[in-house]
């Protein structure tokens, strides 16, 4: 069973889920300061901090995973230097694991496959034409001069192929952590 709010979770105190929140806040501001020491690394990070928010909902639910990613967004844009990556973060990748967990409720497989592609589409067009917006200097489609006038078409369709291994990557994951990580480990005496 994927993770969900009905899930058997223990009766946590508001002192452990502030805790939890901030211990995880810490280690995304900790990935996304690394981006500067790997830049090549400018859509991963992003990644792998988000997915940090699968153990906020685990063990603290929603509405604290909502809040820890909601000053995790705020502490990115104050105090790591990559725009690139905080905008990634904080457009699509910080709350999509968030946003998982009550998309796999939805009972028709196309509407949630549809609702999935929706969401990740306009937050990857918000991306860019933020990114245009804020970063004149820098070319989004650098090394896509070949393509021409379909740059655009080619850069978002690689984007949902990215998207949607991304997305079975994520259901194994939660899977992995629920069903391994958090039984064998976090509740091992």
């Amino acid at each position: 069973m994927l993770l969900n709010e009905k899930a058997e979770r223990p009766k946590r105190s508001r002192a452990f889920c502030v805790a939890l929140g901030g211990v995880i806040s810490a280690l995304v501001l900790l990935l996304m300061f690394m981006n500067t020491v790997f830049p090549m690394l400018d859509y991963a990070i992003p990644t792998y901090a988000g997915f940090l928010m699968v153990v906020v909902i685990s063990e603290a639910g929603s509405g604290w995973a909502f809040m820890t990613y909601a000053a995790c967004a705020v502490l990115c844009m104050l105090m790591t230097p990559d725009y690139q990556a905080n905008l990634l973060f904080i457009l699509f990748m910080g709350y999509y694991p968030i946003l998982y967990v009550y998309l796999q409720r939805l009972n028709s497989v196309r509407i949630r496959r549809l609702c999935k592609v929706l969401i990740f589409n306009a937050a990857i067009i918000t991306y860019a034409l933020v990114f245009k917006f804020l970063f004149t200097s820098v070319d989004l489609f650098e090394g896509m001069e070949n393509f021409g006038k379909w740059a655009a078409p080619a850069m978002l369709a690689m984007a949902n192929v990215f998207f949607m291994i991304y997305d079975r990557l994520l259901g194994s994951l939660i899977q992995l952590y629920t069903m391994w990580f958090r039984k064998k480990i976090l509740t091992k005496k």
